[in-house]
Parts: C-alpha cells; sequence; structure tokens
C-alpha cells in the first residue's frame, strides 16, 4: 500500500507552493529582491522556488511563508487543477510590469499544469 505521492503528484505540489508564494508576495506588493530581504533569503532563491525550478530547501520555504503569514504545512498540500490554475491566474493579474517573457512563463506554467494533471489521471 502506497500512501505516498507520486512524482508527478510531488511536482504539482512544487508548483503550487511557488505559486502561493509568488501570490502572497504579489499581494503584498514586494519585489523578489524585497522579499529576499525581508526573510534573509538570497532574491534567486525567492525566484526559483516562485518558478518551481528545484525542489528547495525546507528551511528558506519556511523563512518566506513565514515573511508572507503563510500556514507553512498547508503550502504542501495537493491542490485540485481548477484550484491551482485560479492561483496561476490572479497572480497573473496582479502582475504590475507584464513583459512578453513574463506572458510566455503564465501561458506554458497552465500548459504545464494541464498536462501533469492529465497525467495524474492516466
Amino acid at each position: 500500500m502506497n500512501m505516498g505521492y507520486s512524482k508527478i503528484e510531488l511536482e504539482i505540489i512544487n508548483i503550487s507552493l511557488g505559486l502561493t508564494i509568488k501570490l502572497a508576495r504579489l499581494e503584498a506588493n514586494h519585489s523578489q529582491l524585497e522579499l529576499g530581504n525581508l526573510c534573509d533569503a538570497d532574491n534567486t532563491a525567492v525566484g526559483r522556488i516562485e518558478r518551481a525550478e528545484h525542489v528547495s530547501s525546507w528551511e528558506n520555504i519556511y523563512k518566506v511563508s513565514q515573511t508572507l503569514g503563510l500556514d507553512f504545512c498547508s503550502l504542501f498540500l495537493l491542490p485540485s487543477e481548477k484550484t491551482l490554475l485560479q492561483i496561476l491566474n490572479d497572480c497573473l493579474q496582479l502582475e504590475t510590469k507584464l513583459t512578453d517573457k513574463k506572458r510566455a512563463y503564465y501561458t506554458n506554467m497552465g500548459s504545464r499544469i494541464r498536462d501533469l494533471y492529465t497525467q495524474r489521471k492516466d
């Protein structure tokens, strides 16, 4: 009996964690640099967490979540596809400097999320 998350589910959680942190940062009107300074973390680490580029250390995630007032444990729950796509959309709506590169990021992330949930169902 496997009671753990699959590799795909862990990737979804990593994306959800990053987007949830990004949304909270945007709602607080902080740049990645400002957030990094506030929680004594490197702003490039904040960006990597938000983009789910790799699995970040729990210590960095904890510092960032506490600075933003997020419940650390809730970041590790598997959201529904609809919920995760809504978080992505909310982030997009709060972007103040929407470049072509950022627009492409949001489009690609939406496709990535949909693909992961499709793979999870197979």
